[in-house]
């Protein structure tokens, strides 16, 4: 359902058999698995961050955190519980931000130590949030029902709040932050669209393509 690459390895979100995979792509032309580990309910999205992968669990709501510092002999340490039906997940610095589409809402999760990492704030955000991007102090999130983007001030963890949101084409699933601009990719319209987030507390949508 997902992937995310880190150096030369490829790493897979496997909703089917709620497993993760991990494939050498040190040579592209003949990539090969080399170990896949049980994590917990329907997975759907993954990060990668140092020694750690970070897989978002959309069955039983909750992110799943693998030791991957052996690639060949992978194995989760933690589960923690976030917010209903995940379906997005960022790390940044020490915390894991999550997208949850069944209570409209994102979760902060403490990861500063991965064996005790526990969830310490949330915030309500737009219609079924699909996808996250943290870029500096603001998070960036697709609400694919509310055709729209939500502005979170994650400045300080504890208290997080969404402090703008703008529309975007129809059915937004996923969403990419460069510079000063947020692109989505919806699903429902077969578009994408550019944000001008410049200034975070006014983004405006120049162009659906």
């Amino acid at each position: 359902y997902a992937i995310f690459v880190s150096g030369k390895y490829a790493y897979t979100a496997n909703w089917g058999n709620n497993t993760m995979s991990i494939f050498d792509i040190s040579n592209p032309l003949y990539p090969k698995l080399i170990t896949s580990t049980a994590v917990q309910g329907s997975p759907r999205s993954i990060y990668v961050s140092g020694r750690y992968a970070y897989v978002g669990n959309s069955g039983n709501s909750s992110i799943s955190i693998v030791d991957i510092s052996d690639p060949f002999a992978a194995k989760q340490i933690k589960t923690v519980t976030v917010g209903g039906g995940i379906r997005g997940v960022y790390v940044s610095g020490k915390y894991a931000y999550t997208a949850n589409t069944s209570d409209d809402s994102i979760s902060v999760v403490d990861i500063s130590n991965p064996n005790t990492a526990v969830q310490i704030a949330t915030t309500s955000v737009g219609d079924d949030p699909n996808s996250i991007y943290v870029s500096g102090k603001y998070a960036y999130v697709a609400n694919q029902s509310g055709n729209s983007i939500s502005v979170v001030d994650i400045s300080n963890p504890l208290a997080p709040a969404q402090v703008a949101t703008t529309s975007v084409g129809n059915g937004p699933t996923s969403i990419y932050v460069s510079g000063r601009y947020a692109y989505t990719a919806n699903l429902s319209a077969n578009s994408m669209s550019i944000v001008d987030i410049s200034n975070p507390l006014a983004p405006t949508t120049t162009k659906s393509i």
